[in-house]
């Protein structure tokens, strides 16, 4: 059983059998639908919890109105019933409270027992709702916390896009296998993935900082996209291409000044220079020599936007920055 389902199955019991005892101590009716409310309101975030808790409370609500009306007007019969339903169904889809379509309808099988709507008997009632929709939440108050996980799989990420980088410049000047560079891309893909997803559970649990990390792993998401782009432009350079040196120097010193402290403006001011460079040069000569062109500038620019974004990130930069 894994960590996060046994917090979950303790967290749904403590609320439960907390919603029964407080139920029965309070000598309410049908004390054991607490119970039951407690555990349909035991979610995997406190987000969603606080979320689908109040839906069910307005359910519960809107459930015991219709119900009622309808039983003093056309009698406590179990066909009176089957038109509440009629009526609740499509009006819980149409507002958006269907989480609570069965506690409610529950609740309104309990107006049938009683054979009559009074006070104290809708009091009992939302009792049941508030009781065990308050346990729950209180309950779900308490979840894990995965930050030092986040930020160990974030150095992570950060420690291979520099790898990569590196990887990247010494392949236009070494004789490397082109298979290492996809194996690890790939492999950060599915590391950002998992970040990503941890960081979403996290802001849904309202963790601190926790939108902060999750908008930072966007941003490497599109870091990710441009080391794609910059793979697949390298791959049409060949390894012989005289000028590759160049291309091969930014590029390790780009993975090398990505640091805090690295001297990343220097790096820009050098692919400025290596950008004039290349327009200075003659014409190309051929097709080939052209199509070789046209992917050095391509990398120039997508190197261009990565150091962009990681200064972003580093800065810690408000979302509506654009690239």
């Amino acid at each position: 059983m894994s960590k996060s389902l046994l917090i979950r199955t303790v967290k749904t019991a403590f609320a439960a059998i907390l919603s029964i005892i407080v139920a029965e101590q309070l000598a309410l009716d049908f004390a054991a639908a607490a119970g039951i409310i407690a555990i349909l309101n035991i979610f995997e975030t406190r987000r969603a919890t606080k979320e689908g808790a109040l839906k069910r409370a307005v359910s519960a609500m809107i459930a015991l109105l219709i119900g009622g009306f309808l039983f003093e007007t056309l009698g406590y019969n179990t066909w009176v019933f089957g038109l509440y339903l009629l009526i609740f169904v499509p009006l819980s889809f149409f507002q958006q409270i269907e989480l609570g379509l069965g506690p409610s309808s529950v609740l309104v099988t309990h107006l049938i027992a009683f054979g009559q709507v009074t006070l104290p008997i809708i009091l009992n009632e939302l009792a049941l709702v508030f009781i065990g929709t308050g346990f729950a939440m209180l309950t779900n108050f308490y979840a894990p916390n995965s930050q030092v996980k986040l930020t160990k799989l974030v150095d992570q990420i950060d420690k291979d896009m520099k790898e990569i980088l590196n990887l990247f410049g010494r392949y236009l000047v070494e004789d490397l296998d082109v298979s290492i560079h996809e194996d690890k891309l790939k492999a950060l893909r599915a590391d950002i993935s998992t970040a990503v997803e941890l960081a979403v559970i996290e802001t849904d649990n309202m963790i601190a900082n926790s939108g902060e990390v999750l908008y930072s792993l966007h941003l490497r998401e599109n870091e990710m996209a441009l080391l794609e782009d910059m793979y697949y432009n390298l791959k049409s350079i060949p390894p012989e291409y005289s000028d590759g040196k160049y291309i091969s120097e930014v590029l390790i010193r780009t993975s090398e000044n990505l640091s805090k402290d690295g001297d990343i403006e220097g790096v820009k001011e050098r692919i400025d220079y290596l950008k004039d460079h290349f327009h200075m040069m003659g014409l190309p000569q051929s097709h080939e020599d052209f199509a070789i062109r046209s992917e050095v500038f391509q990398v120039f620019r997508s190197l261009d936007q990565f150091i962009n974004i990681s200064t972003c990130i580093k800065n810690k930069c408000k979302p509506d920055v654009n690239f």
